[in-house]
């Protein structure tokens, strides 16, 4: 991935990860919620910012399946590995809702997130951000040859 490809959007208030980095969402230049589907990365960056990018993915976060006319986008997260429970997935929700993509479409009304029932810390992750449950789909996903429960969680903003 080229840096020059990536406009930072929104850093995350607090910090994280080791040496005072800090974690950034960035987006493809040109980018808009309109398209339909959006992909943030998740990167830390040394402290100060102006560093010479350093820059290193911790994850991803998906806008897809955006409906303007009842103002709704859903969210998809991913953190690789050496980065999870460390908050770094929580930090990218929390950028999410501050970040220009949201402030510049303000008649998004929520976000909402579909999750394997038997995803437990995922679950737990967006309670922790304010989501709430609001839907249960029974068999909704096919994984490894047997059908499982999908949670849909829904934060009005």
């Amino acid at each position: 991935m080229e840096q020059d490809k990536l406009t930072s959007l929104t850093p995350n208030s607090s910090q994280n990860g080791e040496g005072g980095e800090k974690l950034l969402l960035a987006a493809e230049e040109g980018t808009t919620l309109s398209s339909g589907n959006i992909r943030l990365y998740g990167q830390l960056l040394p402290s100060p910012l102006g560093e010479e990018l350093g820059v290193r993915l911790v994850g991803c976060l998906d806008l897809y399946n955006y409906d303007p006319l009842n103002h709704r986008v859903a969210v998809g997260i991913m953190v690789a590995k050496e980065y999870r429970r460390q908050g770094y997935a929580l930090a990218m929700l929390d950028a999410l809702e501050r970040s220009p993509f949201i402030v510049q479409h303000s008649s998004l009304h929520s976000l909402y997130a579909d999750i394997a029932a038997t995803n437990t810390a995922s679950l737990a992750l967006f309670r922790k951000a304010g989501y709430e449950e609001c839907g249960h789909f029974r068999d909704w996903l096919y994984v490894d040859g047997k059908y499982i429960d999908s949670i849909r969680m829904q934060k009005i903003l």
